[in-house]
């Protein structure tokens, strides 16, 4: 019998008045979640500080949305 994989699914709520603190936040939760999967941590974040806070957002969400939904208020947000 195979073991089914399941993934685990965490929220995490970011206060958008503090836009410095969702990027640090983010970048952390992307070294962590990274190191965890066995992911290239340095390429993504890198990819992730190329741009905006709006790129920094959608870039994790394309490699750990299937793990984390990013909330703000009880929203989600994908941008």
């Amino acid at each position: 019998m195979m073991a089914s994989k399941t993934k685990a699914i965490m929220q995490v709520h970011l206060d958008q008045r503090n836009n410095g603190n969702i990027g640090e936040d983010l970048l952390e939760y992307a070294e962590t979640l990274s190191e965890a999967l066995g992911m290239d941590t340095l390429k993504i974040q890198q990819e992730m500080q190329s741009g905006d806070l709006n790129n920094l957002i959608t870039t994790f969400n394309s490699y750990f949305g299937d793990y984390i939904e990013l909330l703000d208020s009880d929203h989600a947000i994908g941008l």
